[in-house]
């Protein structure tokens, strides 16, 4: 498979049952990436069969999902539903480099949001079409973490916790990069919405790298109970094997 990681699974879990972490996250791309991501959504399933096996052998908890691109101001993902029902977990964000599914928002919404990164102007201007992408990625699929929210392509923040609240699913405060993740924290203080805390890993030294995130979450009074990585179940039926 294609991926912008590096290392095993069998790399990443030991690191993560060293690190001491109860679980642990294998969310490669969407196969609609480009230059990264899954060759094929098989990858996913041979994941899962090998999950069950590490999960005995090093004790702890591995979740077999994908992170999925957002591929149309509809809300579509380059996971199809079958699948992504049926995940541990499912991430889903915008990114800068993915096949849409009409040419038409090559033109109209991902091309602009390149010139985005480094006009103001234009930041603002597509703030809208790419919240509503990600809002309606929200409604109409079972997403889990919305990843590193305001990263790549702008987001009006307060719109998606809104958004985000109602459908139980939790905004990514992302360690692995340098952006505002306050923001990010204190929209979801306003709203009730959860916050996950994750390493976005993508070698296994990374794995378990969660102490910025923490930090944060500790400075500004963000309440335990809404974080997503302290949850000791799962909801049934919602995390199982593919």
């Amino acid at each position: 498979m294609k991926s912008d990681g590096r290392g095993t699974i069998r790399e990443n879990v030991q690191a993560a049952a060293k690190s001491g972490l109860k679980a642990v996250g294998i969310t490669d791309h969407g196969p609609r990436g480009i230059g990264i991501g899954v060759e094929n959504l098989s990858v996913y399933r041979e994941s899962a069969a090998e999950a069950g096996k590490l999960e005995e052998e090093f004790q702890i908890r591995v979740l077999i999902g994908a992170e999925a691109n957002v591929t149309g101001t509809d809300g579509k993902l380059d996971i199809p539903p079958e699948l992504a029902g049926r995940l541990d977990l499912l991430v889903a964000g915008l990114h800068p480099f993915v096949l849409p599914d009409r040419g038409s928002e090559a033109l109209t919404w991902l091309l602009p949001n390149q010139f985005a990164r480094v006009s103001r102007f234009a930041r603002e201007r597509l703030r809208s079409g790419n919240t509503k992408a990600q809002a309606e990625a929200v409604r109409k699929n079972p997403v889990d973490i919305v990843s590193h929210p305001n990263l790549m392509l702008a987001v009006d923040l307060d719109e998606l916790a809104r958004v985000c609240a109602r459908y139980g699913t939790a905004m990514e405060i992302n360690t692995g990069h340098k952006y505002d993740k306050e923001e990010i924290v204190t929209a979801a203080l306003r709203h009730g919405t959860p916050i996950s805390v994750n390493s976005d890993a993508h070698t296994p030294s990374g794995v378990g790298r969660l102490g910025e995130g923490e930090a944060l979450l500790e400075r500004l009074n963000f309440p335990m109970e809404q974080v997503f990585n302290t949850r000791s179940d799962f909801p049934a039926g919602k995390f199982r094997r593919v």
